[in-house]
């Protein structure tokens, strides 16, 4: 357990405080001159001892009750393991989607203590919308073809309900744009046009237009709560947290491009732009922020709760939309990250304006952090930081909310874990890009500890307490969407999510023909699968469609069209393009593409993408 080893090579340094101690929620500490932990030391050296040795009985005995014996947890996983894991995830899978099914449908979530349901967010049947790209991810085509049909006929938008626009964003309109556009692989009827047009699609679209007067503020940043029928409340509060401004680019974008419509794109880049303007001077962001004056409310900087997905969708924006601009607004925040809030390979919080620290926490939502960093290329920072959360998970077989790092325990009234997938996610795309088998360690920990403390006779509960394990009647959607899938991709490295590009459809568009399901699937944040390749299925840029259907033609050996034919099209082709690449820039000097999939000419995007490969 590092978090108790008492170390003299200038990292973490621990004098150990009687338990009354260990419930304070922030720990007196200051900066050493190598930027190490300075911790409070006790009187009583006695204490320190007796102290270090009741916690040291603790965490083994909690490790005892919910991880597999020693020699399990530390002999190599084999394939044959891989398969057993998969089923098992499988197992968990159908135990919670049944038991929602036949107790808690058509409420938004499962209260599985009670055997009942309850609405949460919006009164949609949350967690069918929310498990739907999972059910084709492990491999149940028909249930997929059923529920989509379900949805069809049940879910209305047009109710009179208070409805927060982050979550249904990323849950609703999300989960509806992955499976619209995985219908195709789960074997579902087409109309003509399609991805271009579909039921869920549509649906998809009346649920974000439902948002758009959340966006229709001064600073271009939304309200945080929007009613669906009647648009935002005139008493509704202008502070929304900086993750419920900076989380639609990927929804938001993949709906313009499929449907032609560049409004939503649009409100979700201002969204962006605000949240740029109003940093701070040394180049971060608060937690909390007035929507109609832009004046920050809660100046706690930090990449968890709050602020954590803000920065995901520039990165994964940027890949998605090849759009520099973002990519370089998260390098400017990345670096301020890096000089003010890294300690140790942990992240805290310190003040916006000044860089002091705050709050010395670890939240459990900050867990998505190392799967962020290998998508930039960062692995070996994002391993190190990896490795310090999941001494946590081992600590107490669970992520506690909030973890006190200089005391090395949880933060009082914020002990509960709510099955959250952040660690699992960082650890699917950690093995994608380095086959660490810590990783899968972490996955097989995850099965044995959700299972043992956590499964009940009606699906699996929020753990309250990671200390004693009681449980709270709920099951949010997102363990079916996000904690199960990212387990199952985990171990699965053959699903067609993982696709090389080795395989692909061919699709007829009104626009010209499309390549889709070639992989480079970008996840929103919750976990909601969006195919890069269908946003230029829509493109009703001329050259650039013909562009795509050379690479087409190449590739079957087809006699591309003549200059003539490109020539009268283009005579036609007079409307500008709604939806131009964004270029960040700051010099005229030639440079290297800030992006992790570099973008020169859109062929060359493709290949890199993944989505057309000609030799």
């Amino acid at each position: 357990m590092t978090s108790h080893r008492i170390k003299k090579d200038g990292g973490l340094s621990l004098s150990v405080c009687p338990y009354s101690e260990i419930n304070r929620p922030i720990a007196v500490l200051h900066r050493t001159r190598t930027r190490k932990w300075a911790w409070p030391v006790c009187q009583d050296a006695v204490s320190r001892c007796v102290m270090l040795g009741l916690l040291y009985v603790g965490c083994v005995g909690l490790l005892t009750a919910v991880l597999p014996g020693h020699d399990a947890r530390h002999s190599p996983i084999t394939q044959q393991d891989m398969a057993k894991y998969r089923d098992r995830v499988k197992s968990m899978f159908y135990h919670a989607y049944n038991n929602y099914l036949d107790n808690a449908f058509p409420y938004d979530e499962l209260r599985p203590l009670t055997c009942d349901g309850q609405d949460t967010w919006g009164s949609f049947s949350l967690t069918l919308i929310d498990a739907l790209d999972t059910l084709l991810i492990i491999g149940n085509v028909s249930e997929f073809q059923r529920v989509v049909n379900v949805l069809q006929d049940t879910v209305d938008f047009d109710i009179d309900v208070n409805a927060s626009v982050f979550e249904t964003n990323i849950r609703v309109v999300g989960g509806l744009l992955s499976a619209h556009l995985l219908s195709k692989k789960a074997g579902l009827e087409l109309e003509p046009g399609w991805p271009c047009s579909g039921p869920l699609l549509r649906m998809a679209e009346d649920a974000a237009r439902r948002l758009l007067p959340a966006f229709d503020t001064q600073t271009g940043m939304p309200f945080g709560t929007v009613n669906l029928l009647r648009g935002v409340n005139p008493t509704e509060t202008p502070v929304t947290c900086t993750a419920g401004i900076g989380t639609y680019i990927i929804e938001f974008a993949t709906l313009s491009r499929l449907t032609g419509d560049p409004e939503f794109e649009m409100v979700a880049r201002r969204a962006l732009r605000g949240l740029w303007e109003s940093r701070s001077e040394i180049g971060l962001v608060g937690n909390h922020i007035d929507v109609m004056t832009s004046k920050w409310v809660a100046q706690d900087a930090g990449i968890g709760a709050g602020v954590d997905s803000y920065f995901e969708y520039l990165v994964k924006g940027a890949i998605l939309l090849q759009d520099e601009e973002m990519m370089a607004m998260f390098q400017d925040y990345n670096k301020a990250i890096q000089n003010y809030t890294k300690y140790d390979d942990w992240y805290v919080w310190v003040q916006m304006y000044k860089g002091t620290v705050s709050m010395p926490i670890f939240q459990s939502l900050e867990a998505f952090w190392p799967g962020l960093q290998s998508l930039i290329g960062d692995v070996g920072n994002a391993m190190r930081t990896f490795h310090n959360y999941y001494t946590v998970w081992k600590q107490f077989g669970g992520l506690p909310e909030f973890y006190n790092i200089p005391q090395g325990f949880t933060v009082d009234k914020r002990e509960g874990y709510p099955l959250r997938p952040e660690l699992i996610e960082s650890a699917m795309y950690l093995y994608k890009a380095t086959k660490d088998p810590t990783l899968l360690e972490l996955g097989r920990d995850a099965i044995e500890s959700i299972e043992k403390i956590s499964k009940v006779d009606c699906g699996f509960a929020t753990i309250k307490d990671v200390r004693d394990h009681k449980l709270d009647n709920r099951m949010e959607s997102f363990f079916l969407a996000e904690t199960i899938k990212y387990l199952y991709l985990l171990f699965d490295p053959d699903n067609f999510i993982h696709n090389d590009g080795s395989a692909f459809d061919l699709v007829v568009t009104p626009y010209g023909e499309c390549v889709l399901g070639a992989g480079g699937y970008v996840f929103n944040t919750e976990a909601h699968p969006i195919d890069p390749a269908a946003l230029h299925c829509c493109k009703r840029d001329e050259e650039e469609k013909w562009e795509v259907e050379d690479l087409v033609s190449e590739f079957f050996s087809v006699e591309p069209k003549t200059g003539k034919v490109r020539k009268e099209k283009a005579d036609d082709a007079t409307r500008p393009d709604p939806f131009p690449t964004r270029r960040h820039n700051r010099t005229n000097a030639k440079r290297t593409s800030l992006l992790h999939c570099p973008s020169q000419p859109f062929s060359s995007k493709l290949s890199v993408l993944g989505q057309v490969f000609l030799e």
